[in-house]
């Protein structure tokens, strides 16, 4: 890493990371009774942390900002511990300290599009985690209460009118008095297929956990329950990485597929790990590409 803000910032991660896992009790790995299953929820975890970071890139190209395939590799997995840190903030400011260091771009212009970036994420999350209770008729509070939150992504994602007073109130909020460029929102849209097919593979990932952790079967709504609950993790942005909130959400959204209780707080606890574990293949990933694209860099004629 060429600078000492990303260097703190992982420590700073790391420690809040360790904190909260150890006071939620998260450390304990459950009986497997399917290796088969659990390879394979890496392999559906990883690749969607792959195409979650090829979306950004295509966005960023959209906007005139060219990287490259490590540089976009390298940026998300760099950062990727940053929403552990309390108020979120990190998970946008991170990516965006990297590249206006590495690649001189505007900050405030990065800051806004992936600000956009994760409203489409949360829009995503939400509509497959609401789906995924209608599917099994569990149509519940929860369930309205995403709704609720669906319905103003959706109003921020379509009205430049909407959008502007959501970035008017967080720049009242950021004491801030610059007036941030404008997004086009057609340029934007594009990234719902592609975030869609990153949260159906971590739900994928997600179910084949489940039962590689179980000895029977469980409800292919099982799929829509990851997305639900990170999504409202992020939301409460005091939690780090949502820790308690999304695994609280997990077992009453299993409990409400008429899934046993201790079976469902044992899944919920078991997809900390999971997700925790594949967060570290992925930093790794992007730590391996910084430093080679940082060699091509100094020796361009090698």
């Amino acid at each position: 890493m060429k600078t000492g803000w990303h260097k703190y910032l992982f420590y700073c991660s790391v420690v809040f990371l360790v904190i909260a896992l150890y006071k939620a009790d998260y450390l304990q790995i459950p009986r497997i009774h399917s290796p088969a299953y659990l390879i394979f929820a890496f392999v559906c975890l990883f690749s969607g942390f792959v195409v979650n970071t090829l979306s950004q890139k295509r966005l960023l190209e959209k906007y005139d900002f060219q990287i490259s395939v490590r540089e976009a590799l390298a940026m998300e997995g760099l950062n990727i511990f940053s929403k552990y840190i309390p108020g979120k903030v990190w998970m946008v400011m991170g990516k965006v300290v990297y590249l206006a260091e590495r690649k001189k771009f505007r900050a405030s212009e990065l800051s806004l599009l992936f600000l956009h970036v994760h409203i489409v994420v949360l829009f995503c999350g939400l509509v497959l985690g609401i789906f995924g209770l209608w599917m099994n008729d569990a149509l519940y509070f929860l369930s309205w209460a995403g709704l609720a939150m669906l319905l103003l992504f959706t109003m921020m994602l379509l009205s430049k009118k909407v959008y502007q007073a959501v970035l008017s109130l967080s720049n009242k909020l950021l004491k801030r008095d610059d007036c941030l460029p404008d997004i086009d929102i057609s340029k934007t849209l594009f990234l719902i297929p592609w975030f869609l097919v990153g949260w159906v593979l971590w739900g994928c990932g997600f179910y084949l956990l489940a039962l590689s952790i179980t000895d029977h079967l469980l409800p292919v709504a099982t799929i829509f329950c990851f997305p639900l609950s990170a999504t409202i993790g992020v939301l409460f942005l005091f939690a780090p990485g949502g820790i308690g909130i999304r695994e609280g959400i997990i077992t009453g959204y299993l409990v409400l597929m008429n899934v046993a209780l201790p079976e469902a707080v044992t899944i919920s606890a078991a997809s900390r790990l999971w997700f925790l574990a594949g967060e570290i293949l992925f930093f790794i990933t992007g730590y391996i590409a910084n430093r080679k694209d940082s060699s091509s860099n100094c020796c361009p004629g090698s």
